[in-house]
């Protein structure tokens, strides 16, 4: 009994350690990538900061450069 709980505890952190990436890097070394291909990267139309978050896995935020529509009030029921 002891066993099978030891190997499913074993079991659990192999695969909780499975998840973890091998080699993140950090936000220093991303940003060296970048300088180092600067050129490359811009001409393909990625800016630093986007680079720079594939780099190291993370999704960057993407910000609408056009404003949301108002939204308008329906006038004969008061709702929106």
């Amino acid at each position: 009994m002891n066993i099978r709980i030891f190997a499913s505890i074993a079991a659990s952190i192999l695969v909780g350690l499975a998840s973890v990436p091998v080699s993140a890097k950090t936000k220093a070394e991303c940003t060296k990538e970048w300088q180092a291909n600067k050129a490359a990267n811009q001409a393909a139309g990625k800016t630093e900061k986007v680079y720079v978050a594939e780099c190291r896995g993370v999704a960057a935020s993407a910000k609408s450069t056009v404003p949301a529509a108002p939204v308008e009030k329906d006038r004969t029921s008061g709702r929106y």
